[in-house]
């Protein structure tokens, strides 16, 4: 049995560049207007970060920053300039995502809804709702995105899933997520 995030919309896609981000963010900038909100991206790829991610926590396969920087362009600097109160940044190996369970725990209190984006997520964690984002071109060697293709509840195009036409679609009530299925098919 997987472990439950149920204040976590996870956003994952069908590869680079297909929109998940802006997803993401337009989810974010819409929740922000009635209650806090926090960011959160997963990455498996371990690259330099910029001088206003600050460490938080380095451990055996994983790195944990708080982004601070609103300018870098950065899929989590979107997130802040979006509108959540505080977003992390999370460089982890698929293998090593349980471990972070905890942690995260840790750093975001209770109740608060939690948008992640990340491809890997769900294969170690069951989220309140999973929304998967498909671009124009699938990488077909991503494993993630075909057993995520099975998970999601929301599969969409981010040119689909606007800002304009969240609030009818989806909605957090302090513990979990729910989405108004007439809406969208």
């Amino acid at each position: 049995m997987l472990s439950e995030f149920r204040n976590m919309l996870l956003v994952s896609g069908s590869g680079r560049n297909c929109g998940k981000t802006t997803v993401a963010c337009n989810i974010i900038n819409q929740l922000k207007r009635n209650r806090i909100v926090y960011g959160l991206k997963i990455t498996p790829h371990f690259h330099k970060t910029g001088d206003l991610q600050q460490i938080v926590e380095e451990g055996n396969g994983y790195k944990i920053y708080r982004e601070t920087d609103y300018c870098s362009g950065k899929d989590s600097s979107r997130m802040l300039v979006a509108g959540a109160k505080e977003v992390y940044f999370i460089q982890c190996s698929d293998e090593n995502l349980l471990r972070i369970y905890a942690r995260i725990k840790q750093l975001i209190p209770e109740g608060y809804p939690i948008v992640c984006e990340s491809g890997s997520f769900a294969t170690a964690y069951k989220p309140g709702l999973h929304i998967l984002v498909v671009g124009a071109d699938i990488d077909d060697s991503k494993k993630s995105y075909y057993s995520n293709l099975r998970k999601a509840e929301i599969i969409t195009t981010s040119d689909e899933f606007t800002q304009s036409n969240l609030s009818p679609l989806i909605s957090y009530a302090g513990t979990s997520w729910t989405i108004n299925k007439n809406d969208h098919d």
